[in-house]
C-alpha cells in the first residue's frame, strides 16, 4: 500500500525536486504552499494540492484536515518551507527582515507540527520532518536565517522526545549549499567547491520516512563541509 506523504512549503527548488522524486517512487503525495507554482507542479504530477499560508496556524490546520478527510491517514509530513538566506551582517538586517526569516523557517515548522500531531497521535505512528541547515550554511548566513534554521534544529529534538510514546518519529535534514535547478547527482566530490544537487536530500528524506529506529536526529547532507570548519582552538 502506498504511503501518504504531505510536502509543505513547496517551491521550485528542493520542494519540487522532492515531490517529483517521491512521486516517481510510487508514494501518494499531496502538496501545500502559498505560491502559484504548487498548482502547476501538482498538475504535472497528478497529485492533490492545497494553497495556504503556512505561517497562519488556522490555514495549516485546514490544510491537514482536508488531506486527512480524503486519505484518512498520514504517514509523513515534510516541511521544506524556508529560504530568506542572505550573507548580510547584522548592521544590514532590518527587524522586518529578521522576522520574515524567522517566521518562514521556524514558524512554518511549528504550525505544520501543531496541526498534524493530534492526527498522528490517534494513528500512533507517523513521521514529521523539518529542514534545518548544515553548519557551513549557518556560519555564512544572516542572523535571521540562522535563527530560523537553528530553531528547527532544537524543535526537532524537543518534539521527538515529546512524541516517543506515540511511535511518532521527528527528524530533520540539514543540507549544505544546494543548486535548486540541479536535481540529479553529477559526481561532485566531497568538499566540492560549488552547490550540490538535491538528489541525496531526496533519498535521505525517503530513508527517514521508512525507517523504524531513527528519531530526534538532524541528518546533515553537506558533502563534508559541515565538519571542515575551524574550531577556533
Amino acid at each position: 500500500m502506498s504511503k501518504n506523504i504531505i510536502i509543505t512549503g513547496v517551491g521550485p527548488g528542493i520542494g519540487s525536486s522532492l515531490a517529483t522524486y517521491l512521486n516517481s517512487k510510487g508514494y501518494t503525495i499531496s502538496l501545500s504552499s502559498m505560491g502559484d507554482s504548487v498548482k502547476k507542479l501538482a498538475e504535472q504530477l497528478h497529485c492533490d494540492y492545497y494553497q495556504c499560508n503556512l505561517k497562519n496556524i488556522n490555514e495549516a490546520n485546514e490544510m491537514v484536515d482536508v488531506f486527512i478527510e480524503k486519505y484518512k491517514t498520514i504517514d509523513a509530513i515534510v516541511n521544506v518551507a524556508g529560504n530568506y538566506f542572505s550573507m548580510e551582517r547584522i548592521e544590514n538586517v532590518s527587524s522586518a527582515d529578521f522576522d520574515s526569516a524567522l517566521l518562514n523557517n521556524a514558524k512554518t515548522f511549528y504550525n505544520i507540527s501543531k496541526a498534524v500531531v493530534p492526527h498522528l497521535k490517534k494513528q500512533k505512528y507517523g513521521n514529521i520532518i523539518g529542514f534545518s541547515a548544515a553548519e557551513n550554511v549557518y556560519l555564512n548566513g544572516s542572523i535571521g536565517y540562522s535563527a530560523g534554521k537553528g530553531a528547527v534544529y532544537f524543535m526537532v529534538k524537543s518534539l521527538a522526545r515529546e512524541l516517543l510514546d506515540y511511535n511518532i518519529k521527528v527528524n530533520g535534514i540539514a543540507p549544505g549549499f544546494i543548486d535548486k535547478s540541479k536535481h540529479e547527482y553529477q559526481n561532485e566530490p566531497l568538499l566540492y567547491k560549488g552547490r550540490y544537487s538535491s538528489e541525496d536530500i531526496n533519498k535521505t528524506v525517503e530513508f527517514l520516512i521508512n525507517n523504524n529506529m531513527v528519531t530526534g536526529e538532524i541528518l546533515r547532507v553537506a558533502g563534508g563541509h559541515n565538519i571542515k570548519i575551524d574550531s577556533g582552538i
